[in-house]
């Protein structure tokens, strides 16, 4: 039995939280966000940046796979390394005018209604991190041996 596709639902009553403006496109498949100055990966781990979209399907990782994915991505000389975002830096990204996913998917296409880990340990439980669901855009602790997707970012340099 295959479950309906589901698609993302956005009120214009609320105002929104991550609007187009707040990024600036590097042209590159990563954006800069204007506010906190961190440069993102549009596309999730696993997708492919191509003709202005993400292609591909993002895959689910451990949290330790997806922790050494962001470390040994490639890097310009000139930039730093790509990593986990905190738990502060990703649930910037959450599009609270929008659901399934709440994400901005003009900035970050093809973004899966999904969980995205975080490095941000969860401290009342060893082995626990944090992950922003982007279904709804909450937030909660799991364990590192699930899978949930990643997205990268960086800090300027």
């Amino acid at each position: 039995m295959s479950s309906p596709l589901l698609a993302q639902v956005c009120n214009s009553k609320i105002k929104a939280t991550s609007p187009d403006e707040r990024y600036q496109d590097n042209g590159d498949g990563s954006v800069t966000d204007k506010k906190t100055g961190l440069e993102w990966s549009r596309c999730s781990v696993g997708q492919e940046w191509e003709a202005g979209t993400c292609t591909g399907d993002a895959q689910p990782l451990l949290w330790s796979i997806a922790s050494l994915v962001a470390t040994t991505t490639d890097k310009p000389a000139n930039k730093n390394k790509w990593r986990l975002p905190e738990l502060k830096e990703l649930s910037e990204l959450v599009e609270l005018q929008c659901a399934q996913p709440a994400i901005n998917l003009s900035i970050f296409p093809a973004t899966p209604a999904s969980a995205f880990w975080t490095a941000t340990r969860f401290a009342n439980k060893d082995g626990s991190f944090w992950q922003v669901q982007f279904i709804l855009g909450e937030t909660i602790p799991e364990r590192g041996d699930y899978t949930a997707l990643a997205r990268l970012v960086r800090s300027p340099k």
